[in-house]
């Protein structure tokens, strides 16, 4: 920022123009064998760490202790509340946090800062300026490093802020923090929306597996044909499907089957299947665990897999196949989604199973959202866990009870929940737009805080020139050597 740029009163100063005059003021952590991992222990003297740092907030995670006697022989690198700490290392370098009133003793360690600003000047004002977007860039030019940036303590001392009168860096941090408290509230409101609208959307599917999204249709066409006249009609036998697992009562039109009873339910391919020698094998796209989430398909990164001709054939997914997963987590078990030919020549992996639909007249949307809402209870209970992961056997799958719907009803069954998926997605697209513009928001208030345009300016302020004076009397008073070309003053 230039002379001419700021604000009347104000006055362009750098970091090493304001730390108290004291030992140690502005210093860094341990480095090599003084602090290491292996000093921790289970309580102690708190250890402050890059993870600690965020921006204009202290991350109470993660915590680390060193023994008293070693603190001793660091003490030099002590931090106390209300001082200020520096990331010298990691995205974004220079990001600052003042340290709580409740740490208790405490050193830095390695890669971070430690400043304690002169008591004339506000120790958060700096810390706003230093996560401000003018602020942050100015740290940045004096970084070195490649691939991680990083700054020193001489980096530090050399970055530039702009200063202004004591009085009215006060009313700044004061009008800061109450308006990003402000958005604070809003942005924990913005983080509660994710969840409202997932149990919405599982809401909306479990009135529709209920029957409930389409009581009103059955009622004025009491004449449909009903799903045991349709799964008759398909060869299916009559036999009744018990559903004990699952906690839904259907419709009187509806019925159980089994996941068999309707469609073909097929494993894939292992990787590194062992063939005879001279086998032709061909390279070929396939779908993974990581690719079939709970209601959408990730195809973001598709790996390809050897496989014969024959392989290829068999295992090569249609439009309308549905995928479960069969390994992972347990909670994750039996997740999917459809295929709907967005690859050509796509088969899957042994992890991933399909179901092929007997007939056109079921909808592969309805059964795949099925086993995504109260599907999950049974394929959590049917799974079995080993070690660290958990499966379920392809004989349970295809023992999967499914709720068959008459078919003049899916129609309009599937109709009626997309709709309201639409509007759910809305929500979600709004929530997401919003949750954007949050930071840009916090960002632009410090914009305006250091141009000088967020609180009213007072002629009567000491000007920062004034102050500067004075920070440099105390600082040679202390015995530390003067520096030349002190901060230009404006106005």
């Amino acid at each position: 920022m230039s002379e001419g740029e700021l604000p009347v009163g104000w006055a362009t100063a750098q970091i090493g123009d304001l730390p108290a005059p004291e030992a140690n003021s502005l210093t860094d952590g341990p480095f090599g064998s003084k602090l290491k991992s292996t000093h921790y222990v289970a309580s102690g003297v708190r250890v402050v760490r890059l993870g600690n740092i965020g921006v204009g907030t202290f991350n109470d995670i993660d915590r680390a202790y060193i023994e008293e006697s070693h603190y001793q022989e660091l003490k030099k690198h002590a931090i106390g509340p209300g001082d200020l700490v520096v990331a010298a290392l990691a995205e974004p370098v220079g990001r600052c946090c003042e340290i709580p009133k409740d740490i208790g003793p405490a050193l830095v360690k390695a890669d971070c800062l430690r400043f304690k600003p002169t008591q004339h000047i506000e120790p958060r004002f700096v810390m706003h300026w230093l996560n401000s977007p003018i602020g942050r860039k100015a740290v940045e030019e004096l970084t070195h490093g490649i691939g991680r940036l990083r700054i020193n303590i001489q980096d530090l001392k050399k970055a530039p802020i702009p200063l202004a009168p004591q009085a009215e860096q006060r009313r700044i941090v004061e009008k800061i923090e109450a308006l990003t408290a402000r958005s604070r509230r809003a942005r924990e409101a913005l983080d509660a929306l994710p969840a409202l609208i997932d149990r919405y959307r599982q809401s909306i599917l479990a009135a529709a597996f209920r029957g409930d999204l389409t009581a009103d249709w059955r009622e004025a066409h009491p004449e449909v044909e009903t799903a045991t006249a349709f799964l008759a009609r398909n060869g299916v036998r009559g036999e009744e499907v018990e559903a004990e697992d699952i906690p839904v009562k259907l419709p009187e039109t509806w019925r159980w089957a089994r996941l068999s009873d309707v469609a073909e339910v097929k494993g894939g391919l292992a990787k590194g299947k062992k063939r005879p020698a001279g086998v032709a094998l061909e390279s070929v796209p396939y779908l993974r665990v990581a690719n079939v989430q709970r209601g959408f398909l990730d195809l973001s990164q598709v790996k390809e897999i050897e496989a014969t001709a024959e392989e290829v054939e068999q295992l090569r997914l249609r439009r309308g196949d549905i995928l479960f997963n069969e390994g992972g987590d347990r909670d994750k078990l039996g997740r999917g989604w459809v295929w709907s030919g967005e690859i050509d020549r796509c088969i899957h992996q042994n992890h991933v199973f399909r179901a092929r639909l007997l007939s056109a007249e079921i909808n592969p949307f309805l059964i795949s959202h099925f086993g995504n809402t109260f599907g999950q209870k049974y394929f959590f209970g049917e799974g079995k866990q080993s070690v660290n992961l958990a499966s379920i056997s392809l004989s349970k799958l295809k023992a999967f009870p499914v709720p068959v719907i008459p078919p003049a009803e899916q129609v309009v069954l599937c109709a009626r929940i997309e709709e309201a998926l639409r509007r759910v997605e809305v929500f979600r697209a709004a929530w997401r737009s919003v949750s954007e513009r949050l930071p840009a928001l916090d960002q632009s208030i410090l914009a305006k805080a250091f141009r000088g345009e967020l609180v009213p300016q007072d002629p009567d302020d000491e000007p920062a020139s004034v102050l500067l004076e004075r920070i440099r009397a105390e600082s040679v008073a202390a015995g530390e050597k003067p520096r030349r070309g002190r901060a230009r003053k404006a106005g």
